[in-house]
């Protein structure tokens, strides 16, 4: 039995439509990917920047309150937001240590919508606004 002409494009289209959702929905995860590896990256490169900016500002002038504000405006002149600052005691400038934390948000198009699922909504967020600690010696 002969199938129609029309019949056989029809199925032409439909699976190539198939073919062109499913590439997009592995371009989209790879680039929901990329996007939470580079904010990670983003806010470690935050952290410890902010960290040394800190301590730089802190041998200049001796001022905890300066070096504090001098890690937040480092932390976020790349998108960053610095979420906790803290500061230990030497004996001296060059051996007081400062711990810095950032938090950065990833832009993702699906990986977001995880966060309406039960049971993955706080991993869905603690990935895509990754937080790093990182302290200055």
């Amino acid at each position: 039995m002969r199938t129609s002409r029309r019949r056989r494009q029809q199925g032409l289209i439909r699976e190539a439509l198939y073919i062109f959702l499913a590439i997009a929905l592995v371009m989209a995860v790879l680039l929901d990917g990329l996007a939470v590896f580079t904010a990670q990256q983003g806010a470690r490169e935050d952290a410890s920047e902010a960290g040394k900016k800190a301590k730089e500002e802190y041998a200049q002038s001796s001022s905890v309150d300066r070096a504090s504000k001098a890690a937040e405006q480092r932390a976020q002149r790349n998108g960053g937001e610095m979420t906790d600052f803290s500061s230990s005691a030497g004996s001296g400038a060059a051996s007081r240590s400062f711990t810095v934390t950032v938090r950065r948000s990833a832009d993702t198009y699906l990986f977001r919508y995880l966060e309406y699922i039960p049971g993955l909504d706080d991993w869905a967020k603690d990935i895509s606004n990754p937080t790093i600690t990182r302290t200055t010696l």
